[in-house]
């Protein structure tokens, strides 16, 4: 049940204080992970430690993704 009293002492905070407050909300509640997502990132990490060779480094992927946008914005 909400506090109606305390709910409308926050939303008279300004922007910044309200992204503090849900931010520290946020960080003292326990992580939520959907069951099938944990699944695929159980799946995904076991994959990755099984083939650590098919890694491939950020800065190759930054710069396909730039090279990506660069061309679609020439063709744009």
């Amino acid at each position: 049940m909400v506090d109606h009293d305390l709910l409308e002492r926050v939303l008279r905070l300004d922007a910044e204080a309200r992204r503090e407050l849900r931010d520290a909300i946020d960080q003292s509640l326990p992580a939520e992970v959907a069951p099938r997502l944990a699944a695929l990132l159980d799946a995904r990490i076991a994959e990755a430690d099984a083939h650590p060779g098919d890694a491939v480094p950020w800065e190759v992927v930054r710069d396909r993704a730039r090279t990506k946008v660069a061309t679609a914005k020439k063709t744009a």
